[in-house]
This record gives C-alpha cells, structure tokens and sequence, in this order.
C-alpha cells in the first residue's frame, strides 16, 4: 500500500513537471535563447509548421515555419549576427498566450532587406505577443518602432 501511495505521488509530481516544462512561456524562453545563441534552424524549431509571424512594421504576415525560419529569424540573424534579444520586465502569461516587452540590439553588420550593412549599432524596444499551443509557437505579433531602427540603418556620412 506504501508502494502505491509513493508511486501515485511521483506520478503526479512527475506529470507536473511535464507539464511546467511545455509551458508557454517556457517555450518562448527556449525560442528566444536559440535566437540570442544565433541558431536559426533551432529557433525555428519551435515554430508550428504553420506559424503566422506577424511584424506590424512589414504589415504582411508571414505563414509557415519554412518560410519564418528563412524572412524572419535568418534575415534579423544574417543582419545583425551578434543580436541580443532580451525580455524586459516580467512578461504576462496564461495557459496559451505569452506577452512581453523586449530589447533588441547588436551591430548591423550583415546585409539587412537588400541593403549592405552599415557597421551601426542598433538598439530598439517592442512588444511580442506570442501563442503557444502543445509546445509550439501558433503566432507570433511584434510591435515596435521602425522609425527609430530605420534611423539606426542609415549610412553615417
């Protein structure tokens, strides 16, 4: 009967675990870490195969993992290859949606949207709206101010 009792409690410690470890904002930690470790095929990796990224500067969302991993992560990582993508203060989370403010910054030193780089150092803040479902990312919206990246783009004369 002791037996029992202890296998029942490690099962449900255990199934706890999992799910803590699947959580979304877990997921989003993981994803942005694969980002701040330059890994392009591993951030990608936590995207559904059907993610919708969504960047309010562009207007036009992008659909599809395939097509994320290439116009989204490797395009910022190509442009800007020693980026630091970082949460600032405490994100807002539920079972399915993670919210947060971020820090984005690094020296453009790759070809950014055709352009040749430009050496700047870059700095800009957003704001990332994320859905998670069963450890994948479902969407993803960021909003920030592309004057001010736009800005940090131009040439220096």
């Amino acid at each position: 009967m002791k037996a029992l009792k202890i296998a029942a409690l490690s099962l449900v410690m255990f199934s706890g675990l999992s799910l803590a470890d699947s959580s979304p904002l877990t997921t989003v930690n993981e994803y942005m870490a694969a980002w701040n470790a330059h890994n392009v095929p591993l951030a990608a990796q936590y995207l559904a195969e059907d993610a919708v990224y969504y960047d309010a500067a562009a207007g036009e969302p992008i659909t599809g993992r395939e097509k994320a991993e290439k116009e989204v992560i490797g395009a910022f990582i190509k442009a800007v290859p020693d980026l630091s993508w970082k949460m600032i203060g405490k994100p807002v989370y539920d079972e399915d949606t993670v919210a947060f403010r971020w820090e984005f910054s690094g020296k453009n030193s790759g070809e950014w949207a055709g352009s040749p780089p430009t050496n700047n150092p870059i700095k800009f803040e957003g704001v990332s709206y994320i859905h998670v479902k069963a450890g994948k990312i479902t969407w993803q919206g960021d909003y920030y101010d592309s004057k001010k990246l736009d800005a940090e783009l131009k040439p220096v004369k």
